[in-house]
């Protein structure tokens, strides 16, 4: 019994940012029901919270605001997370249906100072895209902290348009639009 613990804590050891992304995306697959199924709210809201779990919102977050993270007060700082939260994980809604048509594979991790590059390819009806995740350890767990599709980073993106709406209506303003689109997300444009 000694043994099967130990070699259960080597392996934990020894996994990799990489591992880490395979196991998050094959736990994603194994939960998808079938195309021709209606999702409930309660499969939903699982799938949603598969697809975020190994997402280090806070910290995305607060990247995403950049500088004007310190010009914000803790209470605004846990609104803003929340709502930032909120909003990502009902965008991440609309990944349900990608990840029944599209095939990963994963390159070579690398090391970018505290965070790891992970550069994948997703391709989807023949036609493949670069998506690198940046992945960082905290303690003995890997978070994705920010993802790039064909060269954009998410966060970056995101830093330019909540800092055009925080510059012009503040952070209560801000945090208001993320709830607006939580509420009533943007149509897709498949």
């Amino acid at each position: 019994m000694h043994a099967a613990v130990m070699a259960l804590g080597l392996l934990a050891a020894q996994t990799t940012a990489t591992d880490v992304l395979k196991a998050r995306d094959a736990e994603i697959r194994r939960a998808l029901p079938p195309a021709e199924h209606t999702l409930t709210s309660a499969e939903k809201n699982k799938l949603e919270n598969l697809l975020v779990r190994a997402v280090d919102l806070p910290a995305m977050a607060k990247d995403a605001l950049g500088k004007r993270w310190d010009k914000i007060s803790e209470s605004e700082r846990k609104s803003y997370v929340k709502a930032f939260s909120e909003r990502f994980k009902k965008a991440s809604e609309g990944e349900i249906d990608f990840y029944r048509n599209t095939e990963i594979s994963y390159g070579s991790e690398n090391p970018s100072g505290e965070d790891i590059q992970v550069p994948t390819t997703l391709t989807l009806k023949g036609e493949p895209t670069p998506v690198v995740y940046t992945v960082r350890k905290e303690g003995e767990v890997f978070k994705i902290v920010d993802l790039s599709v064909d060269g954009v980073s998410t966060v970056e993106n995101y830093r330019s348009s909540f800092g055009r709406i925080f510059d012009k209506n503040g952070i209560h303003g801000l945090i208001a639009k993320l709830q607006q689109q939580t509420a009533h997300p943007p149509e897709s444009k498949d």
